[in-house]
């Protein structure tokens, strides 16, 4: 019993700067990760579907329509136009679903 309770007092008094942190966080910061994990994926996959959806039209509007205006709304103003000129390089390429959901999520930060 000493010894368990002198462990925890060693560990929690670890608060030096490190990689790791606080060991006795670690489940705490684990379970708090696998949360916003989840919660990127499902974005991502919601990001996704839209644009594979939503393909055949935005190639049609040359990227400067509103559908991909609709797509690119979630985007900070200021970076709406780096997006629309990153997903007309994107068009080039047989992957463009998965490399136009890359260009929103990396823009939406």
């Amino acid at each position: 019993m000493r010894f368990t309770l002198g462990f925890i007092v060693v560990l929690a008094g670890c608060s030096e700067a490190n990689h790791l942190g606080n060991p006795l966080l670690l489940p705490v910061n684990a379970i708090g990760s696998a949360i916003e994990n989840a919660s990127y994926d499902r974005r991502r996959a919601a990001v996704k579907a839209w644009i594979v959806d939503h393909e055949a039209q935005m190639r049609a509007e040359g990227f400067e329509g509103p559908v991909t205006e609709a797509l690119l709304e979630s985007l900070p103003q200021g970076r709406r136009m780096q997006a629309r000129q990153d997903l007309k390089q994107a068009a080039a390429f047989s992957d463009f679903s998965e490399r136009a959901t890359v260009i929103v999520m990396v823009l939406a930060g």
